[in-house]
């Protein structure tokens, strides 16, 4: 089965409460945090689920300048493309707008998408987190087996090489 590389911010996690009848909220913040900085995220609490949400306040402040570090990465020859898309993010006054730009898929480097994931709560439970992404890179169809050290790697690159603390939301997911 092909699935596709995507690779991007994490703006949303989502478990439902009925998933983790067994567990504490504050085993799921300690697992989600191996994944993402959770100081980046507001936490939220319904009678269903639980979300870890992006905070506004950390979009709006670093993700213009984390997509310039990523993008100066990457091959030069979609400079233009890039820096039309960077303009198209300076207009937009909050995350609302940044998500409906990126669910527009108009452009390759910028696109909005639900995952399903997943995070080990002991060793013979795992718990599903539907993951939002503001994708900002996608690579053609893919077959892989088991390949999440190696996205932990790209992940902790990608923060490596970025000044933005933004960049702890980074992920990377086969869907």
């Amino acid at each position: 089965m092909g699935q596709y590389l995507q690779m991007g911010i994490c703006h949303q996690m989502l478990i439902r409460k009925n998933e983790i009848e067994k567990t504490t909220i504050e085993k799921i913040k300690g697992e989600l945090g191996k994944l993402v900085d959770l100081e980046l995220f507001d936490f939220e609490e319904s009678e269903a689920d639980v979300s870890f949400v992006i905070k506004e306040s950390v979009v709006q402040e670093q993700l213009h300048m984390f997509l310039s570090e990523q993008f100066s990465l990457y091959d030069q020859s979609y400079a233009e493309d890039f820096s039309e898309l960077l303009s198209e993010i300076e207009k937009r006054k909050s995350l609302v707008e940044i998500i409906e730009l990126a669910e527009e898929k108009e452009f390759r480097f910028f696109q909005h998408n639900n995952v399903h994931d997943s995070i080990e709560i002991s060793p013979w439970q795992t718990t599903r987190v539907d993951t939002s992404l503001l994708v900002v890179y996608i690579e053609g169809k893919l077959l892989m087996e088991s390949y999440n050290s190696f996205l932990r790697y790209l992940e902790n690159l990608v923060r490596a090489s970025s000044s933005q603390a933004i960049s702890g939301a980074f992920r990377a997911i086969i869907d």
